[in-house]
């Protein structure tokens, strides 16, 4: 999309809870460089010691700090930066899923 970020809404409710479920689909595609990070609420709203969340805000400052890095090294990134934020694993309040691809 050269250099301009596109936000991709969700299409479903949580996956896997219910037995009967409909979904809309939407396909985009996804050009050479192009950065693809999929990700569930416990990563944005992953909370700090004075309540506050991490936020859509600090994520998208995550991912455009280190979009110059591998796919697995993003995630890394994005994973350090939510525990950071949050004082670490045992403080997570919520479980949290991050894909990050990259188009080849």
């Amino acid at each position: 999309m050269g250099g301009a970020l596109e936000r991709l809404g969700a299409t479903a409710t949580v996956l896997g809870l219910f037995e009967d479920w409909s979904s809309s689909i939407c396909e985009v595609e996804i050009g050479i460089g192009d950065v693809l990070v999929m990700y569930t609420d416990g990563i944005t709203e992953a909370e700090n010691a004075a309540g506050d969340q991490f936020g859509d805000e600090r994520l998208l400052d995550t991912i455009c700090a280190n979009l110059d890095l591998s796919p697995s090294a993003l995630l890394d990134s994005i994973v350090v930066a939510t525990l950071g934020f949050s004082g670490g694993e045992r403080k997570m309040k919520d479980d949290f899923t991050l894909v990050v691809a990259r188009g080849r």
